[in-house]
Order: C-alpha cells, then sequence, then structure tokens
C-alpha cells in the first residue's frame, strides 16, 4: 500500500485528476505531536485510501499538515472528520476557481501556487466546539456507586490518588481510538478503564462496535456500565477470556511506577485475548515506558512511539501490532513520518 506522495510539476495534474487536498489543523494542544496527528489521519481513514501530501502547499503555515483523498472518496471521509482527536478544522484547495480570500486561521505569507498551480482555500469541515467542551473531563456526567448509592458526577475526575487520576483530554481518547483502526477493528478492550473516557469516544466513533472495559474499582462500575458494551469489576490478572476475543487493547495504564509489574503481567495475559492482526494502543506515563516496552517487544511489533505534553506529566502514545506486515507499505511510511516536524 502507498501512504504517501511527493508532488512535483510533472505529476501534479495526474494527481489532482483523481484527488482532492485537503489540508487539516493541528488543535494548539497537540502541535508537537504532529507525527501523531498524522498517523491518526491515515488509520482513522484507512479503508479511504488517503494519501499524506510530503511537499504541501501551505508549509509556511504552524500546525497543517495535509493530504490527498481520492475524489470518489470524499463524502465518506468527510462524514468521519467529527471524530478525530488532533486535528478539528479542515480546508479544501480548489484549483478550478482562483480567489486571493483565505479563511481565518490559515495566516500565508506566500502566493497561493503549488507546483506552478494556482489555487484558492475553501472551508470544508469544522468540528463542534460545543461537542468537544461537553465530552471533557471537566463537563462529561460520569455514575459512581458511593456508599452503596448510584450518583450522578459532572467532571468526574477520580479521587486523586496516584492510581486514580482519570481525566484523560478528549483529543487523546479519540486520537487513541482512531490508532487503532476502528473502521475495521470492531471488537475493543479497556483494561485500565478508568472514568471511560476511552470506553466513551470509542462508541463515539464506532457506535456499530463493542467495546469491553475492566476495572477494579467499583466505584467506576455505573458509569462504565452505561459506556461500555460489557464491563467487568475486577484485576485483568483475574480475568479469562477465549483467544480472539478483541481485534484491539485501547488503554491509558495508571500512571504509578508501583503499578509497572502489574501492567506488563496484564499486557502479558491480554495478548492471548487478542486476534493475530490485533493492535495494542497505549499510553504510559514517561518512566513506566521502557520496562513496559521491553515487555511488549517480545510478542509484539512497535509500530510507532511519540511523547506526549500532558501539561506537567510526561506520557506517551505507543502503537504496537502482532502482525507486523498488517499493512504492506506501512514501515517505509514509518520510516519517512519520524523525520517530519
Amino acid at each position: 500500500m502507498i501512504f504517501i506522495a511527493e508532488i512535483t510539476k510533472s505529476n501534479i495534474d495526474e494527481y489532482l485528476r483523481d484527488y482532492s487536498v485537503v489540508v487539516c489543523k493541528i488543535r494548539n494542544s497537540r502541535l508537537k505531536a504532529k507525527q501523531i496527528a498524522i498517523l491518526e489521519m491515515i488509520f482513522a481513514q484507512i479503508d479511504n485510501e488517503i494519501l499524506l501530501i510530503k511537499n504541501a502547499p501551505l508549509g509556511d503555515i504552524k500546525g497543517i499538515i495535509s493530504f490527498f483523498c481520492p475524489k470518489n472518496n470524499l463524502e465518506i471521509f468527510k462524514d468521519r472528520l467529527f471524530s478525530i482527536g488532533y486535528c478539528y478544522k479542515f480546508y479544501l484547495l480548489d484549483f478550478e476557481n482562483e480567489s486571493k480570500i483565505i479563511p481565518a486561521g490559515l495566516d500565508t505569507v506566500n502566493p497561493l501556487i503549488w507546483k506552478g498551480r494556482k489555487f484558492s482555500v475553501c472551508d470544508f469541515y469544522c468540528q463542534d466546539i460545543k461537542v468537544y467542551e461537553e465530552q471533557s473531563p471537566q463537563k462529561r456526567e460520569f455514575k459512581i456507586n458511593r456508599d452503596g448509592e448510584i450518583k450522578t458526577i459532572t467532571g468526574y475526575r477520580g479521587d486523586g490518588s496516584e492510581l486514580g487520576r482519570r481525566a484523560l483530554p478528549v483529543e487523546d481518547a479519540r486520537c487513541m481510538v482512531n490508532l487503532s483502526l476502528p473502521c475495521k477493528n470492531k471488537r475493543a478492550l479497556d483494561p485500565f478503564a478508568g472514568a471511560g473516557g476511552i470506553v466513551y469516544q470509542f462508541k463515539y466513533i464506532a457506535p456499530e462496535g463493542d467495546i469491553t472495559s475492566i476495572d477494579i474499582d467499583p466505584v467506576l462500575k455505573p458509569g462504565l456500565d452505561y459506556y461500555a458494551s460489557a464491563h467487568y469489576v475486577m484485576n485483568v490478572l483475574d480475568g479469562s477470556f477465549p483467544k480472539d476475543s478483541f481485534d484491539s487493547v485501547i488503554t491509558e495504564t495508571p500512571f504509578s511506577e508501583k503499578a509497572v509489574d502489574d501492567i506488563i503481567a496484564a499486557f502479558s495475559k491480554i495478548d492471548s485475548w487478542l486476534s493475530d492482526d490485533g493492535i495494542f494502543v497505549i499510553m504510559c506515563e514517561k518512566n513506566q515506558c521502557l520496562k513496559v516496552y521491553s515487555s511488549m517487544a517480545q510478542k509484539n511489533y512497535l509500530l510507532f512511539n511519540h511523547a506526549i505534553d500532558r501539561k506537567g506529566m510526561d506520557v506517551e502514545i505507543s502503537i504496537w501490532w502482532k502482525n507486523k506486515n498488517l499493512f504492506p507499505g506501512m514501515e517505509d511510511f514509518i520510516s519517512v513520518l519520524r523525520k517530519i516536524y
């Protein structure tokens, strides 16, 4: 498969005949995670056969990435943009109608010419900021069991303990779900579900899919019962599922050095529940990564990992595949991706 295109004056017309050019604006909070933003778009749209444009127009603008989308797939492509995590605003380039008016937020000093072709920039899609805010940990409702009484809490963020921080930002939860290939993988597991940020976004992005949640804390049962397809109050190490029960594992680990051994043991056990083409998408606290990665590498292939700035907490997102050859050509694309900043 091909995931990237490099454009010259001699091949641009050939591409523009079959593809539309979509420019995506990255959220200010994730400008330093451009590589992950690119990978999220590729995976969220994997069946739409989009291509990253290596030498795209408007290159002087900070925080944008551009893709070719087959014209026949453009409507399906657009239908998925509501769920992207790291990008939130999208534009189309028009090579048929010239205009010097540029939409707000795209400040360029360069003429609107790409490889000899003049273009204009049009608004294509913008995510609903109200929906985003309502889904944030500060605003989202969550049910808990407090002393035997079920209560609905707005902005539940855990109990404040080292093992009880539960406030995954919307953009990270959406991004991690998209990295799990939700258009293909419909059976997901979150083994450290917390307040259900990933579970919630999985059902938001892939409502036809099934996600199973696990958490040891019985306080969280009502909320996770409500969001997940199935929920279990237990330690993952006590769980048992048949082989091929899940296509993907998407989770934010407990951010505690004390939990590392249990995290490693949990992932080792979960590996046997995953399909042969299964995917792990994991967010770890940076100090946990070395030990977790060392263990994961014994059975899985590290496709990609990248540091994420969580406002004072250093974390990384990593993507692991059981089948290294899940998509031919992906390894070459990743080598190019790592050079993009």
